[in-house]
């Protein structure tokens, strides 16, 4: 069976973040696998980033009408993207919807399930997948009337991608509704051996979305605490897109004079999101939320240890005192405390990188592409076979 799979993604290259990355890397090995592949995503003419190669599958890209993603943290709204999608949608075998909640994806989840029912939605979140409370008031207030809820009740299937938030969805959802696929990266991040630099000085890196609910205050406060023992001998850098905190970022870094330690690049290529990696000490992820963490893998495939707050994705993916140390969320005196505990023991950075190494060999893209595809295979089958049983008007089965 030839599998015609139609991924359905807001973000795509050459807009780089976490989500856009995993699925273009799912979207690469599937098409290695033989799955014809076609990916529906929303255009940003004002990116510049490099363009990755998308010459073996069918890329559309389609216009927005309002983009709030500084505002009010969603992915922008484009009514093409949601028509074209479910115009197209009796092509393929199965729609794969990647984020959530976001407008567009819930409008399109909703009418493609009230329009098609016998087509299989699957929807992966990378998100938390329920109401936290770090997110914004927006969030909360659409969470509260009650779309979201109808959006996980009227897909076929979640993916969920850490296996705590595994749990939860099973538990809100039934187990034969969720399936839990870790994320994974490619092959070219992983060393060979952890490489620490030392030169006296601290190298902390963020990676994450220029937003509060990634933590950025609680990070430069905690660097700000840690250089009152190092001095000028400690540097952040932090890589990522504007999402709305960008100037209240810079006005902290200010405020706490931070300016000669502290640096804000943007977002960054893969191949110089690398490099940074190459060059820092510790990783530090600080987000309020976190379903996974994609971050905190790139990191410990470059053997460097990291720090995380108790998030979903924290807590699965660190093994405290390990890999690496969490911290309560908000807690950015713990966060200064295990930075000065790892700048005075180079031997413990050595140590945690390579056991921090050993653990992100177990996300491996392979395994994951093979999940993705016994998953659409097996809903392919179930629908078939519903479809079979309703056109010979068997009452049994209802």
């Amino acid at each position: 069976m030839n599998l015609k799979v139609l991924i359905v993604t807001p973000y795509f290259p050459p807009i780089i973040n976490g989500p856009s990355l995993y699925v273009y890397n799912l979207v690469e090995e599937l098409v290695k696998k033989g799955i014809c592949i076609s990916v529906h995503t929303i255009e940003f003419p004002e990116e510049t980033q490099k363009q990755l190669n998308m010459t073996r599958y069918e890329v559309r890209r389609f216009k927005y009408v309002f983009d709030p993603r500084r505002t009010l943290h969603d992915q922008p709204i484009s009514f093409t993207y949601i028509m074209q999608t479910i115009k197209r949608s009796d092509h393929f075998d199965v729609i794969h919807i990647h984020d959530f909640p976001k407008v567009s994806n819930d409008i399109l989840v909703l009418t493609l399930k009230k329009l098609k029912p016998g087509i299989p939605v699957i929807l992966t979140p990378h998100g938390a997948g329920s109401p936290t409370p770090a997110h914004k008031f927006s969030s909360n207030l659409y969470w509260s009337i009650g779309i979201p809820w109808k959006v996980l009740r009227s897909v076929d299937h979640l993916i969920a991608v850490s296996p705590l938030q595994g749990k939860l969805f099973a538990k809100i959802y039934g187990c034969d509704k969720v399936s839990t696929i870790l994320e994974a990266i490619p092959p070219y991040y992983f060393v060979e051996e952890p490489s620490i630099i030392e030169n006296g000085k601290l190298k902390i890196l963020f990676i994450g979305r220029m937003a509060q609910e990634k933590g950025v205050k609680v990070l430069l406060y905690a660097v700000h605490e840690a250089k009152k023992y190092l001095g000028r001998n400690i540097e952040l850098r932090c890589i990522g897109p504007d999402y709305g905190y960008l100037r209240e970022a810079q006005r902290i870094i200010n405020e706490l004079k931070l300016n000669n330690v502290a640096k804000i690049l943007g977002p960054l290529p893969e191949e110089e999101k690398i490099k940074n990696l190459d060059w820092c000490d510790v990783l530090v992820l600080p987000s309020y939320y976190e379903a996974f963490g994609l971050p905190l893998i790139e990191a410990m495939a470059r053997g460097k240890p990291v720090i995380a707050t108790k998030t979903v994705g924290g807590m699965s993916l660190v093994k405290h005192g390990e890999t690496g140390f969490l911290v309560e969320i908000g807690d950015w005196l713990g966060i200064a405390h295990w930075l000065l505990h790892l700048q005075n023991d180079s031997e413990l950075k050595y140590q945690m990188g390579r056991k921090a190494l050993k653990h992100a060999r177990q996300f491996s893209m392979r395994r994951m592409v093979e999940q993705h595809i016994e998953l659409y295979r097996s809903l392919c089958v179930h629908a078939s076979t519903e479809l079979i049983y309703v056109s010979s008007d068997n009452p049994r089965i209802f």
